[in-house]
């Protein structure tokens, strides 16, 4: 399989607005809502939701592409078997941060993180979504291979249609008896995250007019400006933060992601890099699913200490913490690496 460098880009973007999104979050809930602070917090948050949605969409564009032979072997006994020992490793590590706080007792809380092990800290929640993909990856590879460009777009459609509209227009109750319709087809083979899954091996795939492109554009743009306006709008009117308009089962969240990924496409996929940017992009690529997995200790060590960075100026502040955690967990995700059992757990 070729090596896509515009791949690593988007993964590499993608693990730096994890973690900006996560400051933004940490702040989001500390600041009076409807305060210039608090929107300054939901811009950064609502911004970056595409991060985790392209993460999967990456994972499609590369599992599902043609030249990628996949072995049953290989995908269950290394792939799966790599998230399984990292989930349990850092829902111990987090389990034991936690119950330390609590009880200030070592043996006590090593213990329970132990008793409580299979509940991982909020963010791990993304390996199961994996885990749930590799179950049906073979199937939906094999169904890939036989589709058209125009079959593609109608599955990625259908996904849309039965998971991420409903999500979107749950809120609102002159939806509600749609939401409920729709539910009643029971879709489950298109729903959930597949159809992101499928849209990254969509987007590597086939080749997009320029007409095509700027309205993938125009539709990122917009849904972050929905995302924005409702979030601040329904948690200034409820007085609790509004956070269901920024979920990534959301459709904002999925077109803000497939902007960002044909961005990256239409930018870099004939650019030529030289072997040295090549390696460098390979290179940090590598450590992004490390930096995914621990960046929420250093976040969460950052706000229990009250380690804010310019809290009167979030709008900066806020990216500079960012940067400071992601620079951590990057030095200390390669530090983990280059342990002999670094591999199951980065």
């Amino acid at each position: 399989m070729n090596y896509i460098p515009y791949a690593d880009i988007a993964r590499i973007m993608a693990a730096f607005a994890v973690v900006l999104l996560h400051v933004a979050g940490a702040r989001l809930i500390r600041e009076d809502i409807g305060s210039l602070n608090f929107v300054w917090a939901a811009v950064y948050d609502c911004a970056m939701r595409w991060s985790v949605p392209l993460f999967i969409m990456l994972s499609g564009m590369l599992f599902l592409n043609k030249a990628k032979k996949l072995s049953i072997k290989t995908l269950y006994g290394k792939n799966a078997l790599r998230l399984v020992t990292a989930f349990l490793f850092w829902s111990y590590v987090y389990n034991l941060y936690n119950f330390y706080a609590q009880y200030r007792n070592v043996g006590k809380a090593a213990l329970e993180a132990l008793k409580n092990v299979h509940n991982g800290a909020m963010h791990l929640w993304f390996i199961f979504v994996i885990l749930g993909l590799y179950f049906v990856l073979p199937f939906v590879k094999k169904m890939c291979e036989g589709l058209t460009k125009g079959e593609a777009e109608g599955f990625v459609l259908m996904s849309m249609a039965v998971t991420f509209l409903p999500k979107t227009l749950t809120s609102f109750k002159v939806f509600e008896p749609l939401v409920a319709y729709i539910g009643k087809f029971e879709v489950c083979y298109a729903a959930g995250y597949v159809g992101m899954f499928v849209a990254g091996w969509y987007v590597a795939t086939f080749e997009r007019s320029k007409k095509e492109i700027m309205i993938s554009y125009l539709l990122g743009i917009v849904s972050f400006l929905y995302m924005l306006v409702t979030t601040v709008y329904f948690s200034i009117e409820r007085g609790v933060i509004a956070d269901e308009f920024m979920s990534f089962k959301s459709i904002t969240a999925f077109l803000m992601a497939c902007a960002v990924l044909v961005w990256c496409k239409s930018k870099f996929e004939k650019k030529p890099f030289t072997r040295k940017m090549r390696s460098n992009l390979a290179f940090y690529s590598k450590y992004t699913f490390g930096i995914y997995l621990i960046h929420e200790l250093f976040l969460n060590i950052s706000t229990a200490k009250g380690w804010f960075v310019l809290p009167s100026m979030p709008f900066i502040g806020i990216v500079i913490e960012a940067c400071i955690i992601f620079g951590v967990s990057l030095v200390v995700t390669g530090i983990i690496t280059a342990l002999p059992f670094g591999k199951y757990i980065s």
